[in-house]
């Protein structure tokens, strides 16, 4: 990536974590990172660009972080009953209140990508490489017989990210539930799963 693109998605992507994504404005974003208008467009073809790109990057940072999270836990299970205990953290870890604004985040930018063909091709990129290491984790444990051979592993990555992401309906509520009943439900239905 150039230099200038890079620093333009990086300041628009600090930006965003402050203000939103409609939060400033073209010369805002000038402004902090010190790039002219011409070299903007040159790099992006509007600011409606720039702000997907932007995006893209806050979405793919929060892939990273789970994939680093999750790949480091599952990958040093040790047995079949450190696996489901190691799933049981991630869990936990997931419905945490300090986390529901990285899942509101993701939530949000999903949405967006209705709106933009483009911008949806970028985030399925990301959305794809989770799913695959997720995926490339589950056949790991289904070669080890901790988790069922019979289940397509791509329905368990899925399903992984489907219920972390599911607490986004919980933050929102006016009757959580609480993190040790959400843990609970999940432990049981991955239990079937192992």
């Amino acid at each position: 990536m150039h230099p200038t693109k890079g620093l333009l998605l990086e300041t628009a992507v600090s930006l965003i974590d402050e203000f939103g994504p409609q939060g400033f404005t073209v010369e805002s974003l000038l402004e902090a990172s010190k790039i002219s208008k011409g070299s903007l467009y040159h790099h992006f073809h509007d600011f409606s660009d720039v702000i997907e790109q932007a995006q893209v990057a806050r979405f793919s940072r929060y892939v990273d972080q789970d994939v680093t999270l999750l790949v480091g836990l599952l990958k040093s299970a040790t047995s079949r009953e450190d696996l489901e205990s190691k799933f049981a953290m991630i869990v936990q870890g997931a419905g945490m209140p300090g986390r529901d604004s990285a899942r509101s985040d993701r939530a949000a930018i999903l949405g967006m990508a209705r709106h933009s063909k483009k911008f949806a091709e970028g985030l399925a990129v990301e959305q794809q490489r989770v799913t695959d290491v997720l995926a490339d984790i589950a056949r790991e444990m289904q070669e080890r017989g901790w988790i069922n051979k019979d289940l397509d592993a791509a329905v368990v990555a899925t399903f992984v990210q489907a219920y972390s992401m599911g607490f986004v309906l919980n933050d929102i509520t006016t009757n959580p539930i609480s993190i040790e009943q959400w843990s609970s439900f999940i432990s049981f239905v991955l239990g079937k799963i192992f």
